[in-house]
């Protein structure tokens, strides 16, 4: 439960402090006053996100944080290791939410930063907060079936039809994807086949393409290649009747003779034996060149047209031959994966059928114990409606699971329309007045009928909720004299396994109250603020009184202030 609550600089709140206490802590106020301004500081603190009109004017940042006493919630602490968080000191727990001007939003739990995600997940473990939108809720079938699913401790069955369905849907999704696209698969195949068979025909050898292309330039520069050639044997074989090799020798044994005058000379010899045996090497090279290449058009025309085949590849599938082969191997594969793809049909089909008899048999009975669930339900809400002033009303939970002939599931010969949450439309009827046919909760109940039965829901489901704080808004809308006394006494006895805080504008609600606060708007030096006062004794008759009888307070008023708070709560 909540120990202190702690609000700066959040809209007319300046500065605020809270110790809701134990049991029923009952919030009333001039309208204005601020009230609604507490419970949405308490918001942000539990996840809600944030406006920078949150902020109070002329302040940079504003702060929510609060104590909560968490010695029954085992779950906290799991909550708190899974997200690497501080652990609770002494069973408590401390969440802070800081907003600044400049964007920057921060969550701490346990002096530990933590996202918003995280607080929204703790904070549901701490409170349960029912405004008037909240009670709007209801109306809504989504809502009803969550209440009945929770009421009925059912969420682990529908969490298992929820899986069994993402997983059918997955499968049919799978198979209907194949047996969909089987022209667009036959002329993939068609092209993969072509773009294989056209890569393995053409039988790439490794280094082709660059051997190709110089047997290619040769055979097509052969007059200039031998012409060439042939002048340079006759300069290396004869200039000025002397053969360039053998000047090259003479020229070293002259220079050879001089070494013993200057040894440079010998030097320079020995290079020259040098240069006269690669000339030679040269020179042989040349005449084999000669003696052995042969202008062949027709071979030309042969590597040409091979270049041209080989360029058509490289074009099409890579600009090299790895590039190509690479190309190939992962168009085998694809098609080799097209062509079992009646076998994998056939698996998802057999898959899909499982599914189906698995998720019809889930649904079937999380219907069954829906209808189950719903019959109790109602039978415990038409005692707590009697109690809070429906005093003949007739209350059914209506479990309908969804017959269409095109549905995934069936039993019992028919056919179902299925979902996450199941194969059932949930929906709350009621006749508030005896002779009147059952209609929809939405369209019987009025915002104060919507409150008292959100109210019974809560009563009927607070045995079974671990959440230690119960916090409600608007809960008096629309209701007034023995109803709302009825209503008041409803809080009073869920307070008695939990903390419970109400915001009210009715004595007959007040009245009950464990710890009865006041919240005061005021001016001071031009500045408006909200401000919370703890009332006792008769601070508290005052202020039931005002709730009696307006600002105008008489004697009178009072004496029935004093009379609403005599009796025991558990009267």
């Amino acid at each position: 439960m909540i120990l202190e609550l702690n609000i700066r600089n959040v809209s007319l709140i300046s500065e605020l402090r809270l110790e809701p206490g134990n049991g029923l802590a009952v919030l009333t106020g001039e309208t204005g006053a601020g009230k609604s301004i507490l419970l949405g500081a308490l918001s942000l603190l539990l996840g809600e996100r944030a406006s920078m009109d949150s902020i109070r004017t002329g302040c940079e940042t504003a702060t929510v944080e609060a104590l909560f006493d968490v010695a029954k919630l085992s779950r906290i602490g799991l909550l708190l290791e899974a997200h690497g968080l501080p652990p609770c000191q002494d069973q408590t727990l401390l969440l802070k939410r800081e907003l600044s001007r400049q964007g920057r939003a921060k969550c701490y739990v346990n002096h530990g930063l933590a996202t918003l995600n995280v607080l929204s997940e703790i904070g549901d473990e701490l409170v349960d907060l029912h405004g008037q939108h909240e009670h709007q809720s209801l109306l809504h079938r989504d809502c009803q079936q969550d209440l009945l699913d929770a009421w009925g401790a059912l969420n682990g069955l529908r969490s298992q039809v929820n899986k069994t369905y993402v997983q059918l849907r997955t499968s049919r999704e799978a198979r209907q994807r194949l047996a969909l696209d089987e022209a667009e698969r036959a002329r993939r195949l068609d092209l993969l086949n072509f773009q294989v068979n056209e890569i393995d025909r053409a039988g790439l050898q490794p280094g082709e393409f660059e051997s190709l292309s110089e047997e290619k330039s040769r055979l097509a520069h052969a007059e200039r290649l031998l012409g060439t050639v042939q002048s340079v044997l006759e300069i290396l074989y004869r200039r000025e009747n002397m053969a360039v090799r053998d000047g090259l020798a003479e020229s070293a044994e002259s220079l050879a003779g001089l070494s013993a005058f200057d040894s440079t000379m010998g030097t320079l010899a020995d290079e020259l034996r040098s240069a006269e045996a690669q000339v030679s090497e040269v020179t042989e090279r040349l005449s084999d060149f000669i003696q052995t290449f042969e202008a062949d058009p027709e071979r030309l025309a042969v590597v040409e047209e091979r270049l041209d085949v080989l360029h058509t590849l490289q074009r099409k599938y890579g600009e090299n031959e790895g590039a190509i082969r690479s190309f190939r191997d992962q168009a085998a594969a694809e098609r080799e994966s097209l062509g079992n793809q009646d076998e994998k049909v056939a698996c998802l089909a057999k898959e899909e059928k499982r599914l189906t008899a698995e998720l019809s048999e889930m649904a079937e009975n999380l219907s069954s114990e829906r209808r189950k669930a719903g019959e109790k339900l109602a039978g415990r809400l038409e005692t707590e409606l009697k109690e809070l002033g429906f005093l003949q009303a007739i209350f059914k939970v209506k479990v309908l699971p969804r017959e269409d002939p095109a549905g995934w599931i069936g039993w019992d010969g028919k056919t179902f329309r299925c979902g996450p949450r199941g194969a059932d439309e949930v929906e709350f009827l009621m006749a508030p007045n005896p002779g009147e046919e059952l209609k929809p909760v939405s369209k019987t109940a009025s915002g104060g009928e919507l409150s008292r039965i959100m109210l019974a829901i809560k009563a009927v489901a607070a045995s079974a909720a671990e959440v230690p704080t119960m916090i409600f808004d608007e809960i008096d809308a629309g209701i007034g004299g023995a109803t709302a006394e009825a209503v008041g006494r409803k809080l009073a006895v869920l307070a008695k396994e939990r903390q419970v805080i109400v915001i009210t504008h009715l004595p007959q609600i007040a009245r009950f109250a464990h710890t009865h606060f006041q919240v005061i708007k005021s001016v001071e030096h031009g500045r408006t603020s909200t401000t919370v006062e703890c009332l006792h004794n008769e601070r508290r008759v005052e202020e039931l009184a005002r709730l009696l009888a307006g600002d105008q307070i008489t004697e009178t008023a009072r004496q029935h202030a004093k009379e609403l708070i005599c009796p025991a709560l558990d009267s």
